[in-house]
């Protein structure tokens, strides 16, 4: 049920932060305002396939911790067991945190606003936006890279 409710949420997400449609009134096409907004859902569009990775990268991982859980071994074994079950359960928190970082980062754009500010307005908040979404994709994919390596180990 849990996942089922995430799988909906991560497809309304999906849909629900699309490009906001252009009109007349928005911006002319090829504006620094378009090019910077454009930017901006350009990494959006980069990451948030990703969502779904770190998802299965999760749950590879918890498969993995619950089966050292339950492995009969000697005590050197076994410390070494504890040790590979606490980092596993590390890389699964950067794993939620990133992904927390993502849809947190959706739930606070405000792309629907920019035809009301003044240009310059509307640029910072694009440059801070692009810092955001920026450091959202390094997360993602640190987080990523860090949950192929325990796997791979």
């Amino acid at each position: 049920m849990k996942n089922t409710l995430y799988a909906a949420a991560v497809a309304f997400s999906v849909f629900a932060c699309g490009p906001a449609p252009k009109t007349d009134e928005t911006k002319t096409p090829g504006s620094p305002l378009d090019k910077a907004e454009m930017a901006v859902m350009a990494v959006h569009d980069e990451v948030m396939p990703r969502v779904d990775d770190m998802m299965k990268l999760k749950k590879q991982i918890s498969t993995r911790i619950a089966k050292l859980d339950s492995l009969e071994a000697t005590p050197t074994e076994r410390v070494r067991a504890d040790e590979e079950q606490a980092q596993g359960r590390l890389i699964v928190r950067r794993l939620t945190e990133a992904d927390s970082l993502m849809f947190a980062w959706m739930n606070g754009y405000n792309g629907d606003t920019l035809k009301k500010l003044p240009e310059a307005e509307a640029l910072r908040y694009l440059d801070g936006q692009q810092k955001k979404v920026d450091d959202v994709k390094s997360k993602i994919n640190q987080s990523i890279q860090q949950a192929k390596a325990y796997l791979n180990q």
